[in-house]
């Protein structure tokens, strides 16, 4: 059944040049070489304890490794320790070089969950202690759900960050897309046109397109904020409608003037607009494939987010005019 479920993904990365493969090859930084690790593997343990709570997930872990014993006997133990397993000792093989983040294998947790709950449901029956420590597990877990989700619980406390804040990188969000909003309503009524939006890297793009109040598409399936144009797959977004891509030019539509590059008797509707590029930090260049594919490209704004003193989060904003196709 497992095998059989892993068909279709196979099927879809043949068909698009196997870009998960290379996801995963960054994801685990095995593009700047592989090493035996040890400590990042107790890295990758350790931050699961913490991560769905110190008692819940020994209590998981317990659970699952004394159901093994039950998987040649139990179709039901069997199949869930199949749909978990298989995920969760790959980010651990991939854990050997560098830690993986502990929510990469969530999906593993699904089939381990049902597996500890089956193990110790009829446990609890049979013992009041064990409930009793159910229940105050339960209560540490919830405890740090909400802290974590309210660091300043933390700080009303006396507590001090002495490094950053790990919810920082949930926050700020909101704010610094708020203003990269009003930059471009600005520009646009200063230019009297409508920009479109690129951000340096995907999380971007897709946090920036999540908070737009205004997600203007540029096209059907085209997503409110584009990435720097690429001929190599390198994440959804290449998958997407983008804005290097030519289109099919309908019978007896004349071709827009000083058009250079065309495809399969195509047009790029993009050729000649204004954009908003966005990139994180205060860098004083754009990438070459911005700069190439613009007459000119001039910062406009810094964005910067900042909580209890401290700098959240830090965007420059380019004004990038006048927009060509790159040659292949």
């Amino acid at each position: 059944m497992f095998a059989l479920c892993t068909v279709p993904p196979i099927i879809w990365n043949q068909q698009h040049a196997w870009v998960t493969l290379e996801h995963l090859r960054s994801r685990g930084s095995l593009d700047h070489g592989f090493g035996f690790r040890p400590v990042e593997v107790f890295s990758f343990l350790g931050q699961h304890f913490l991560v769905y709570s110190p008692f819940l997930f020994l209590a998981l872990a317990w659970g699952v490794i004394a159901s093994w014993r039950r998987v040649n006997q139990q179709f039901k133990v069997l199949f869930l320790m199949w749909f978990g397993l298989p995920v969760f000792l790959f980010y651990l093989l991939l854990s050997v070089n560098k830690a993986a983040a502990p929510n990469w294998d969530g999906l593993a947790f699904l089939g381990f969950g049902l597996l500890a709950i089956h193990f110790w449901w009829e446990k609890l029956e049979r013992s009041v202690t064990l409930r009793i420590a159910a229940v105050a597990a339960m209560l540490v877990g919830l405890s740090m759900s909400i802290v974590a989700l309210n660091t300043d619980l933390l700080r009303a406390a006396g507590y001090q960050f002495k490094r950053s804040d790990p919810s920082d990188r949930m926050r700020g969000w909101n704010s610094a897309t708020n203003a990269l909003e009003k930059i471009r309503n600005d520009l646009e009524t200063k230019l009297g046109e409508k920009l479109f939006l690129i951000a340096d890297a995907r999380d971007r793009a897709s946090e920036i397109s999540f908070y737009l109040r205004d997600r203007r598409v540029e096209g059907p399936g085209h997503p409110p904020v584009y990435i720097p144009e690429s001929q190599d797959m390198v994440n959804q977004f290449s998958f997407w409608p983008r804005y290097d891509e030519f289109v099919e030019l309908k019978p007896g539509t004349p071709r827009p003037e000083g058009e250079t590059y065309t495809e399969e008797n195509g047009i790029n509707p993009f050729v000649g607009r204004d954009a908003l590029f966005i990139r994180s930090g205060e860098k004083e260049h754009v990438p070459h494939s911005i700069r190439a594919a613009f007459r000119s490209t001039t910062p406009v704004g810094t964005i910067e987010v900042r909580r209890h003193g401290r700098v959240l989060r830090t965007w420059q904003v380019f004004l990038c005019q006048n927009y060509r196709t790159l040659p292949l």
